[in-house]
């Protein structure tokens, strides 16, 4: 389940050129208190692993421009988010109309229209494209016991297994039940590698199009709660390539 949402503004939109920060800070104000904070605080859980299970894109706007480490989009803006929990999206859809007006880090944006597309089928392979950039890590130990965060690169054997292994358990918390099965993450032509910042956190991730097979089910949780880890903070967004 995903929705689009298109806003206008009388100015033009500026943020900083790694916004990622803000849309999410935006998702969470209209969350009802309750469910913010629980949203916020505890997530989904999995044993000791906590999952927001919800991802949303980057901006589109039909003009932009870079400069001084600002990005300026020329309204009307659009952004998807995305979820497979059917309340998360209701409060988003309820708060969005009762408000029309929101603040984007202080860009006054008023809400145009709401799309709601229906799912598409999936089947076990299918091609996708990212609305966000897709990340994969590791936690590791240096051997005077520092931890260390290793991004893999979607061109690594290790990058689909950790994929898989997400979305196994994005699965069973979204479904109560533990299942056996995989997927194999296959990048189409050249990839893109960006480097993000969230927080004061840099951020290696990948953007263009890539092909997933493998068991259905994960496919799916991967089109409705992202692909890769960070997902609500703007990463591993997905869409259907529809036309070659």
């Amino acid at each position: 389940m995903r929705l689009w949402a298109e806003f206008g503004a009388s100015d033009a939109v500026r943020l900083p050129v790694h916004y990622n920060h803000a849309i999410q800070a935006l998702i969470y104000q209209l969350l009802p208190g309750d469910y913010r904070q629980m949203l916020h605080d505890e997530g989904y859980r999995d044993g000791e692993r906590r999952l927001k299970l919800f991802t949303f894109s980057r901006i589109f706007a039909g003009v932009k421009k870079v400069d001084a480490g600002f990005i300026t989009f020329q309204p009307p803006i659009k952004i998807c988010i995305s979820s497979p929990i059917e309340r998360f999206l209701s409060e988003l859809v309820n708060q969005l109309i009762k408000r029309t007006n929101v603040k984007l880090l202080g860009n006054e944006l008023r809400l145009n229209s709401i799309e709601l597309p229906r799912n598409p089928t999936l089947g076990k392979k299918a091609k996708f494209y990212t609305l966000s950039p897709i990340t994969v890590y590791s936690t590791l130990y240096s051997a005077d016991k520092k931890k260390k965060t290793y991004y893999y690169s979607p061109y690594e054997q290790e990058f689909s297994q950790l994929v898989s292994n997400n979305l196994l358990r994005k699965y069973k918390i979204r479904k109560g039940e533990d299942i056996r099965g995989d997927v194999r993450f296959i990048p189409v032509g050249k990839l893109k590698e960006n480097i993000c910042m969230f927080k004061g956190t840099v951020i290696k991730a990948w953007s263009g199009r890539f092909i997933m097979e493998g068991d259905e089910r994960l496919i799916e949780i991967a089109y409705e709660a992202g692909v890769g880890a960070k997902n609500s903070a703007g990463f591993g967004m997905i869409e259907v390539v529809s036309n070659d």
